[in-house]
């Protein structure tokens, strides 16, 4: 009967060690792929904020795309927490969530982008026409100016009357 004790001690002592390894295992891939999938949603984050900065720097009306990054920077806040709160599973959710606000913020900016862009390029156009225009116009004005002072100096000059002198006989 001891024998028997002791080799079911021994059994019981050999499974529990596989269910807790294989817990432990499954514990530390959670918490691997978590951090891992905080990790991507942090870069998808930084990739967004950039996108966000050069739409401002075109000029973009940047209001809405603001609102959705910070959105998503919320949910990553909330993804970190639950992270360190050891809930794993909650935080690939919420990060995999904050992946897809981001590219939304980018898919935002992409199409600010392009219009901001066309508006960019339709002033370039404007101002080029509007200085082709400008010099047009002195030169037209300058031309006429001369026309008209032309014709007064012409009369001048020739209302003017000669004198001939005599110098030294």
């Amino acid at each position: 009967m001891l024998k028997k004790n002791k080799r079911f001690s021994a059994l019981f002592f050999i499974f529990s060690l596989m269910f807790l390894t294989q817990n432990v295992s499954r514990v530390l891939g959670d918490k691997s792929e978590a951090v891992s999938r905080i990790s991507h949603a942090e870069d998808s984050l930084e990739a967004a904020y950039l996108s966000v900065l050069e739409a401002e720097r075109m000029g973009g009306d940047i209001s809405e795309i603001v609102t959705l990054l910070n959105t998503a920077l919320e949910i990553y806040s909330e993804a970190e927490r639950a992270l360190e709160s050891e809930e794993y599973d909650i935080a690939v959710q919420l990060a995999g969530k904050v992946v897809e606000a981001s590219n939304a913020v980018l898919e935002a900016d992409i199409s600010l982008m392009v219009v901001a862009g066309h508006v960019e390029e339709e002033a370039f156009r404007n101002q080029l026409f509007l200085s082709f225009g400008a010099v047009c116009l002195i030169v037209l004005f300058g031309f006429l100016g001369w026309r008209l002072f032309k014709g007064y100096y012409v009369r001048r000059v020739m209302g003017l009357r000669s004198e001939v002198f005599d110098i030294g006989s």
